[in-house]
């Protein structure tokens, strides 16, 4: 898929296997319980898209805008998430298992979240609220900017020697 128009779809229980999906626009689509297996996912626009429950696995998404995009549920497995834009993303009951996460920046509520065994490259939280949120792996290359976590997020995140300088405890 190239260069498609899909704003305001219903796209949801789609299921795109080693597909390569470049330079599309999926702003407010319903992307709900969606499978994208492996795929490359680069350059797309996903503004304001509802992505409940949707499974990315073994996948490279790169270089898209998910702005105000809704993460609730999401499973994002053995995939890359790469210089994306995620300002004012939903993520609720998020999990990342066995991914490299680079270049991005997370802010606002991070809630009932799981980092699982994650590589991490100039990840920044930034104005976040982590809460009762996993975190499990060596958590070098993650950056805190004016941040707060629960006393549970905070253990996490110490005991994997994350640099804790710009998160307080709530």
């Amino acid at each position: 898929m190239k260069n498609c128009k899909l704003i305001d779809s219903d796209l949801s229980n789609l299921i795109l296997k080693s597909n390569n999906i470049v330079g599309c626009d999926f702003s407010n689509s319903d992307l709900r319980n969606s499978k994208i297996q492996t795929s490359n996912v680069q350059n797309n626009q996903f503004i304001e898209c509802l992505l409940i429950d949707t499974e990315f696995s073994s996948s490279e998404i790169k270089n898209c805008n998910f702005s105000k995009a809704n993460f609730s549920g999401v499973e994002l497995k053995t995939s890359e998430l790469k210089s994306c834009i995620l300002e004012n993303a939903v993520w609720n009951l998020s999990s990342f298992k066995l991914s490299s996460i680079s270049d991005v920046v997370f802010n606002g509520i991070i809630e009932e979240c799981s980092f699982d065994n994650c590589s991490f490259s100039k990840v920044t939280f930034k104005n976040a609220t982590l809460i009762n949120t996993f975190f499990k792996g060596k958590l070098k290359g993650i950056q805190f900017i004016d941040c707060h976590a629960d006393r549970i997020t905070y253990e996490f995140l110490k005991n994997g020697k994350a640099n804790l300088t710009g998160l307080t405890l709530l």
